[in-house]
């Protein structure tokens, strides 16, 4: 590996045996040459790390932890360890498209102000087919944010533009993602605390400092297989959501942006005691759903499903 490399792709990998070779592949057929892969195998208990290790491109580095039980481990090793100036995150079951870390790392070049990069992307299944041909049309409130054409498909979007929109969603993909390494010094890589919602916890970091670089050309293939922590207990990937978003309240004087943040919060807590109901713990879901209307009494629906659970 040279010293001239551009841009480092993390990868964590975890059980990944089935797509981590074509997933490594689609990065080092990027048309940006000069780059190297690292793949930070999280205690894989498959043939993760040796397909891996027999891939044969010196641009590919294994880094071999124990088992960390989230992403945001093994992304911070990774990190840590790159040598180039830009970071794309890369997950060990989605694909880059050839286009998009050159294209990436050029108009970061150009644009100072911007901190990172993302694009649009695609949803297909665990056999490739594809589900949803653009992910960002179905974001309302990313497309009404105002954004300035800087050229060949990309787009500007300010500071303040992008910290309101994350406040409705997370419409960042984490695959694909370009950013300067020098950011992630400052305001801090991923919480290895957070098994889920760490991507958006940092978003909301990352929008406070800088503006950020989109464009509407597909620049990867988001694979949705059953296993995606996405889908994993549902109270957990709640309450770390909810530790997120009042993070990021904090982070805000913004009466609305409060309000907002409220309602969020309040329906992370409503799946909780929808949880805890099912499992037919009725104190446990009360207090919830108690909690959730008085975090966020405007939410309409929760005032009726407060009276129907107490009742």
């Amino acid at each position: 590996m040279t010293d001239g490399v551009r841009a480092s792709v993390v990868m964590a990998a975890y059980n990944a045996e089935r797509y981590v070779e074509p997933a490594v592949r689609s990065a080092l057929a990027s048309d940006l040459r000069d780059i190297e892969v690292i793949v930070v195998d999280d205690g894989s208990k498959d043939r993760t790390p040796d397909i891996v290790s027999n891939i044969g491109d010196p641009r590919v580095v294994l880094v071999r932890l124990r088992a960390s039980g989230g992403p945001s481990r093994p992304r911070n090793v990774g990190i840590a360890r790159a040598k180039a100036p830009y970071v794309a995150f890369l997950d060990s079951d989605d694909l880059i498209k050839a286009w998009k870390l050159s294209a990436a790392v050029t108009t970061l070049d150009r644009h100072p102000e911007a901190g990172f990069a993302f694009a649009d992307f695609e949803r297909i299944d665990a056999d490739g087919r594809l589900i949803t041909a653009s992910a960002l049309e179905s974001y309302p409130v990313f497309s009404a944010l105002v954004s300035v054409p800087v050229g060949d498909a990309w787009y500007l979007m300010p500071q303040a533009e992008l910290a309101r929109g994350l406040l409705y969603e997370n419409f960042i993909g984490t695959s694909g993602v370009v950013l300067r390494k020098h950011l992630l010094t400052k305001i801090g890589p991923f919480d290895d605390s957070l098994t889920y919602s760490e991507d958006r916890d940092l978003w909301f970091r990352l929008c406070h400092d800088c503006s950020a670089l989109y464009s509407n050309r597909i620049g990867h293939s988001y694979r949705i297989t059953p296993d995606s922590l996405t889908y994993g207990p549902a109270v957990r990937n709640a309450r770390h959501r909810i530790t997120v978003l009042r993070r990021e309240k904090i982070r805000w004087e913004d009466r609305s942006a409060h309000r907002q943040l409220d309602h969020l919060i309040a329906e992370n807590l409503a799946t909780i005691g929808y949880a805890h109901r099912i499992r037919r713990r009725r104190l446990r879901s009360v207090a919830m759903f108690v909690q959730a209307f008085a975090t966020s009494p405007e939410v309409r629906w929760l005032r009726g499903l407060v009276g129907s659970v107490v009742s």
